[in-house]
């Protein structure tokens, strides 16, 4: 699905304008974003949660010419299911 299918969609749903629909999914993405900037994490009901997780520095070794190097740390996003998504994930493999 892409951003403008997800807006046409919600759209219809809510019976609001294309437009409405793209400002809000636009306020509640930069929301999101900001949180997640500040190290917040987001969780939202019936859907999952995400956060930000610090991952160390690291030393890695290139196979091919047994180099090694330094991996500096960064911070990457991480998204746990809720558990209404991971039953729905549940019913959908077993009817197929």
């Amino acid at each position: 699905m892409t951003n403008q299918e997800l807006i046409a969609a919600l759209a219809k749903r809510l019976s609001w304008t294309q437009r409405q629909t793209s400002e809000v999914l636009e306020a509640t993405v930069s929301i999101i974003n900001s949180n997640l900037e500040e190290n917040n994490s987001v969780n939202i009901q019936g859907f999952g949660l995400f956060e930000t997780k610090k991952k160390a520095e690291r030393i890695s070794v290139n196979p091919v010419s047994k180099q090694r190097f330094l991996v500096p740390p960064k911070i990457t996003l991480s998204f746990r299911p809720g558990q209404t998504i991971k039953e729905n994930l549940k019913k959908l493999e077993i009817n197929e």
